[in-house]
């Protein structure tokens, strides 16, 4: 017995958990992260180490690893905005199965959660204008060309201009008047919805499809005004926005 409980403590002793988030996470949708459990023992390797989050209702059981394991698990949570992960715990019944020893993770993750997107038929919540904002409604890809602007990340790289790079030692691309879609602007508060979190969760929808057709947003919420674009970080920033809309 006295054997069991030496091996059983040493089985939790200098171990450590890591945790990869998505760069998108809805509410009420299933999402998946990389769970990574970390042996730091030199010649002792992990059996049977379960790892618990409280938050996320989430455990998952290690068999077996020597240095480090990686697992990909699936979460869902219930709410939009921050969230902290604090309650994290490994457990193990090794060697024997008579008792269940656990040990508290003293790291802590945070992430955010975006709003849930729901498909919403209603008219007369977007505008190709509002007045007051002065922006470009030609900015594109596929047309002529009406400026040279300083590169941004996620731009693609074949319409970068070389020579005009090369004078200022920064990247630059070139800017075409597009062709294709019109840019598509969301007034949130103007959605004829009267629940709030049902409004946001339409606005969320609008966005997350509006990039899959390969349509410019823009948003319109509170006193804020975020011109249309297409680019990744753009989207990345309407539905952060949304998530902490109060």
């Amino acid at each position: 017995m006295l054997l069991a409980g030496v091996f059983g403590k040493r089985n939790l002793k200098a171990i450590d958990i890591k945790i990869t988030f998505p760069e998108e996470i809805y509410a009420n949708r299933e999402n998946f992260i990389k769970l990574k459990i970390v042996n730091h023992k030199k010649f002792f390797p992990g059996f049977l180490i379960r790892v618990s989050i409280k938050e996320l209702n989430l455990s998952y059981l290690f068999p077996y690893f020597e240095k480090e394991k990686e697992a990909v698990v699936s979460i869902k949570p219930t709410r939009r905005g921050h969230f902290s992960l604090k309650e994290i715990y490994i457990s193990s019944v090794f060697p024997f199965n008579f008792f269940v020893r656990w040990r508290k993770i003293s790291n802590t993750f945070s992430f955010l959660v975006f709003p849930e997107p729901k498909r919403c038929k209603i008219v007369s919540i977007t505008s190709n204008k509002i007045k007051g904002d002065k922006y470009s409604e030609t900015f594109g890809f596929e047309g002529d060309l009406i400026s040279i602007k300083d590169y941004e990340e996620g731009m693609p790289v074949k319409y970068i201009h070389w020579k005009a790079s090369a004078k200022t030692e920064k990247l630059k691309v070139k800017q075409f008047s597009d062709l294709t879609s019109p840019p598509l602007i969301i007034h949130l508060e103007q959605i004829p919805i009267p629940d709030r979190e049902e409004k946001i969760s339409c606005a969320t929808y609008l966005i997350v499809e509006s990039f899959k057709k390969g349509i410019p947003v823009g948003l319109k919420i509170g006193k804020e005004f975020f011109k249309p674009s297409l680019l990744y970080k753009h989207k990345i920033n309407l539905l952060t926005k949304l998530a902490l809309y109060e």
